[in-house]
């Protein structure tokens, strides 16, 4: 059993010895393989090192990702060595780095990370500038985002393309003057690395061709920090009352000295003297204080940019009027004079060169007097209404509360485009009313107000309280008197409320009135009396208070016509002869 044991060992052992022998040989791998750097984006160069413990000579083919990039140099020692530039057409992600020996030596393959880049077409420049953008090596088809190095919010965005390129513009946010660092993230990490960009100070003004006098805006970006100064050419700098911002940003108002016609230099410095300068140019010019206005306004004209010494010649309305300069300047004043409405053009001129401004004149329409509510006019009171600016020959037309007003003549606008005219309150009610003047297509309304204040009321004076009238009976009374006018309301009763009304008489203007024959009261005794009374009325409608009701009477009468007078008259006459010639007889018989 025991040497059966042995026998069976010894076969295995040769079995196994024969199995070896049969496998091929393979050479151990020896080589080598070093990046540097191992991280970067698509086109960038890459060091790539190492050694052969089996190849002294030649080269040996680099590959990314499995494809060749180029060859590395072995030397005598087994060094290789060499350069490739990563692929541009790959995306951000790890790829594999190795040799290829053709000789069957290996080496251990490493790993390059693909990181996205960008590039800016400019380096250095100003806030607002735009600036090309070129990159790749992000995320296909994916939004890329753009930060200030600190920042998270982005201040520009674009998008992929699906090969992972980038190609835009972006706009250099505020900052304050020196370097910025820019970087841009698809959302992945890690993002670029930072390219910088860098912030030189810059102003730029609201006008290009200020005239003196004017005030411009001068804006301020890329300044560090501290207080802005201004200086004109090579004048003293003067404080602007504006400091550098924390974006390194400024906006002050600046207003132009008195300078001659031509180029001038504006230059500004913070206060650690970073400065920016531009160049303006100061040109003739003249403005208008009002430049709108109506006959009789009266006009100041301010002149600047001419030439230093001598005079301009200022034109206005068909005049012409010398000016004397001072430094370039003059300033003077005219009236508006009787023209129609338009827009007129004022200029002045030295003799090299001219300045043209434009003068609207308005229409203007008043009247006089005017009121309200506190300070009211009456009816009848004369309205004087004036206008200018109008079209000539056209008609004027007023009316009140809608109702035309008869004015004779009938007003027309005269060749200047003025017009006068006046009318009397109508008569109407106390408070406010309308007057509207129409001339062509230009119309002006007025609110006039009309007094409520009643006329005092009247004394009364015939028929006295309780004695008998005669006939005809005559009414008197004390006359009232307003502005508006007044009339009269007499009223007759046959009680001393007057519900039994026997006449009521309006619109009387005199201070009494005489009843008519047909009016005739009949006879009364004093124990059922007549009674009267009477009131004022204004131009307004405003009645006073009756007076109190006064009581009358009427006696008998015998109304004859003439002739049956004039023979009643006879008669007596001839009774009274006949009984003194009968009294004469019977003294004569005594």
């Amino acid at each position: 059993m025991k040497h059966k044991f042995l026998l069976r060992v010894l076969g295995v052992f040769s079995t196994l010895a024969l199995l070896i022998a049969a496998l091929p040989l393979a050479p151990v791998s020896a080589a080598t393989l070093t990046l540097s750097p191992n991280s970067g984006p698509a086109g960038s160069m890459v060091n790539i090192t190492g050694h052969s413990s089996t190849l002294t000579s030649g080269s040996v083919m680099i590959l990314f990702n499995s494809v060749s990039v180029g060859t590395a140099t072995i030397d005598s020692s087994g060094n290789i060595y060499g350069t490739f530039t990563v692929p541009t057409n790959l995306t951000r992600g790890n790829y594999t780095v190795s040799f290829y020996f053709p000789g069957g030596d290996s080496a251990t393959s490493q790993t390059f990370t693909i990181t996205p880049s960008i590039t800016l077409a400019s380096g250095t420049g100003y806030v607002g500038d735009s600036v090309a953008v070129t990159g790749s090596g992000f995320t296909p088809s994916t939004t890329v985002n753009f930060y200030l190095s600190g920042s998270t919010t982005p201040f520009a965005t674009t998008s992929s393309s699906s090969t992972g390129t980038i190609s835009t513009t972006i706009t250099i946010p505020a900052a304050k003057k020196g370097t910025l660092s820019i970087t841009a993230n698809d959302g992945g990490t890690p993002g670029t690395a930072p390219v910088n960009f860098i912030i030189n100070p810059k102003i730029t003004l609201s006008s290009s061709s200020p005239g003196v006098g004017d005030s411009i805006t001068i804006t301020g970006t890329g300044f560090y920090d501290g207080a802005v100064q201004i200086a004109i050419d090579s004048g003293a700098a003067v404080n602007a009352g504006v400091s550098v911002g924390s974006n390194g940003s400024f906006t002050a108002t600046y207003e132009i000295p008195a300078l001659t016609r031509g180029s001038h230099t504006l230059k500004v410095n913070d206060a650690w003297n970073n400065n920016a300068q531009v160049t303006f140019d100061i040109a003739q010019k003249i403005t208008l204080t009002p430049n709108t206005g109506n006959v009789g306004t009266s006009v100041t004209v301010r002149g600047s940019g001419f030439n230093t010494t001598g005079t301009i010649t200022l034109t206005y309305f068909g005049q012409s009027v010398t000016v004397t300069l001072s430094n370039g300047t003059f300033t003077t004043t005219f009236v508006i004079p009787g023209v129609q409405a338009g827009a007129y053009t004022i200029s002045a001129t030295d003799g090299s060169v001219t300045s043209t401004a434009t003068l609207t004149v308005t229409t203007n329409i008043t009247m006089s007097p005017t009121n309200n509510a506190s300070t009211p006019g009456n009816v009848g009171q004369e309205i004087t209404i004036n206008g200018s600016g109008l079209k000539a020959n056209d008609t004027v037309l007023v009316t009140f509360d809608s109702a035309q007003v008869t004015i004779t003549p009938s007003p027309i606008v005269d060749s200047n485009g003025d017009f006068s005219l006046k009318f009397n309150v109508p008569a109407t009610t106390a408070g406010p009313h309308t007057i509207t003047v129409i001339s062509g297509t230009t119309s002006k309304t007025f609110t006039f107000f009309v007094e409520g204040t009643a006329p005092a009321t009247p004394a009364p004076l015939t028929p006295e309280m309780g004695l008998k009238a005669k006939q005809p009976v005559v009414f008197d009374w004390d006359d009232v008197t307003d502005p508006s006018g007044v009339t009269y309301v007499l009223e007759i009763a046959a009680d001393q409320n007057f519900t039994n009304m026997l006449y009521q008489i309006k619109d009387l203007t005199e201070s009494g009135y005489t009843m008519t024959d047909a009016q005739k009261l009949e006879s009364v005794s004093s124990d059922s009396p007549y009674w009267w009374r009477v009131k004022a009325v204004d131009g307004a409608g405003n009645a006073s208070a009756y007076t109190g009701a006064g009581s009358f009477t009427v006696g008998f009468s015998l109304d004859l016509p003439t002739w049956a007078t004039y023979v009643l008259i006879g008669i007596g006459g001839l009774l009274l002869l006949a009984l003194g010639f009968w009294l004469g007889r019977r003294n004569a018989d005594y």
